[in-house]
């Protein structure tokens, strides 16, 4: 018996019905149809890809947005471009590198607590045993000379002879000599020396405050070339952060006529304050009033480092050198504690150098990577207080470190060649970019509501 056809068909063909499917399965669907797949994608790209209706698309593709690392961009009919990581990392996900560095840092944290413990003792205690040998040998020294006229005291100068070597202040008093006491103990100059001063707590979230003070004073209206400004991004990486903050923040994005993206914030912008005292504690600093500075390598004077130093080279050489000097000149055999009279302050002084060394090698390297930072920085400055106007080279970037910050950048940064030169032949540069985007969220916080700050009539309060 056949079974009578549903409402569905029609002479023995099924018919396409509209599904309608819940935000975690649209999502789901959605998810595993891009998977793998690299590059952009419009909204009907997704819907082609999935299958899924429209709302349901353009409702998984809001939620991925949030959740997964990627950008947003428009293109100038208004239509919305999508560009997911093809990895689809989570944003806030925490990467091997990261990982790695993470245990890394666990591992410096551990050894720096170790090695803090014994440095100053063991600098202080091989440098009075070394010096203990070498006062030995002086005395063996003394007895052996009967002929020496000097009798049997001896000054500082005595400690160095086995250098041959004359420091030059025998019969100085030791109030010339140490005039001035350390202002900072000895034990915190050797760890200084060795690891650098403490640095000052920075709150790790001072530039999001700012973000959010710059939110909200712009109406609840920011755009790429807002973070830019702010933060001396480049457009890219101020895509990618602005749509975390649609996803921390609750924010929605908006395309205006003319195809610039904009990145609304409407709940920021309640308050309770009817002065707009509750902005924001933080002050919106544009990037060229963020400058990086290059922290101090040791905290310490000069003075205090070369006397650290000497110290430590002391130790480094004396397991060499006086150690078996030592054994020559008073006939003891000192086979038995070789490992704590030689290898051991061996070891510990070279690392005591390397650390250091290393530090200051970084430094170098995280010193190049700051002046590129700063450069692109002040050459923002510069661009921002005319963008739309084309300028020759010399008049945009007229410093070395800023020229090479415009030719690396340039496109990154929203800029473009202009099609005329000067009347000097010069190429011009303008950003047309920075320009539009400006003008466009000028006209979209003028049009913002102003209800969108006021919270509501209370209708209890706990008060009452």
């Amino acid at each position: 018996m056949l079974a009578k056809p549903s409402q569905g068909e029609s002479k023995g063909f099924p018919t396409i019905e509209k599904k309608g499917y819940a935000e975690p399965k649209a999502r789901g669907i959605l998810l595993d149809a891009l998977r793998g797949r690299g590059g952009k994608l419009t909204k009907s790209d997704a819907m082609a890809v999935s299958g899924l209706p429209e709302a349901e698309t353009q409702q998984a593709l809001t939620v991925l947005l949030k959740e997964y690392r990627s950008h947003l961009s428009a293109t100038e009919s208004g239509e919305l471009v999508y560009e997911f990581d093809p990895a689809f990392e989570r944003r806030g996900a925490i990467t091997w590198r990261e990982r790695l560095a993470t245990v890394g840092t666990a591992l410096w944290t551990g050894f720096t607590f170790l090695f803090k413990i014994s440095i100053v003792v063991t600098l202080v205690v091989y440098f009075v045993l070394f010096v203990a040998m070498m006062l030995a040998m002086i005395f063996a020294r003394k007895g052996d000379d009967r002929d020496d006229d000097r009798g049997f005291g001896f000054g500082i100068a005595d400690l160095f002879w086995i250098w041959g070597w004359n420091p030059g202040f025998a019969g100085v008093p030791s109030r010339q000599r140490f005039r001035a006491k350390p202002k900072k103990p000895f034990y915190k100059s050797v760890l200084d020396f060795v690891f650098g001063p403490p640095r000052a707590a920075v709150d790790p979230l001072e530039d999001e405050k700012e973000i959010l003070a710059a939110i909200r004073q712009r109406n609840g209206r920011i755009g790429a070339v807002d973070l830019v400004q702010l933060m001396g991004w480049d457009f890219d990486r101020a895509e990618e952060e602005a749509t975390r903050l649609l996803a921390d923040y609750s924010g929605e994005p908006e395309v205006t006529d003319d195809g610039v993206v904009i990145y609304a914030f409407k709940e920021l912008r309640k308050t309770a304050s009817e002065t707009g005292g509750w902005v924001g504690t933080a002050r919106p600093r544009p990037a060229w009033e963020r400058l990086e500075h290059a922290a101090p390598l040791t905290g310490n004077t000069s003075n205090t480092n070369a006397a650290i130093g000497f110290f430590n080279a002391f130790n480094l050489a004396a397991p060499f050198w006086i150690v078996p000097m030592f054994e020559m000149k008073t006939r003891i055999s000192l086979a038995g504690a070789s490992v704590w009279l030689q290898t051991f302050p061996a070891i510990f002084s070279a690392v005591f150098f390397a650390v250091p060394g290393a530090r200051l090698l970084r430094e170098k390297l995280a010193a190049r990577a700051r002046a590129k930072r700063n450069a692109r920085r002040t050459l923002l400055s510069r661009i921002f207080a005319s963008p739309a106007e084309p300028r020759a080279l010399e008049s945009i970037a007229p410093e070395r470190a800023q020229a090479e910050a415009l030719e690396r950048d340039l496109v990154r940064l929203g800029g473009d060649v202009a099609a005329e030169p000067d009347e000097r032949g010069r190429v011009r540069y303008l950003f047309p970019r920075i320009e539009r985007e400006l003008a466009a969220l000028s006209r979209a916080r003028a049009a913002a509501a102003r209800d969108e700050a006021n919270p509501g009539q209370v209708v209890f309060s706990s008060d009452d």
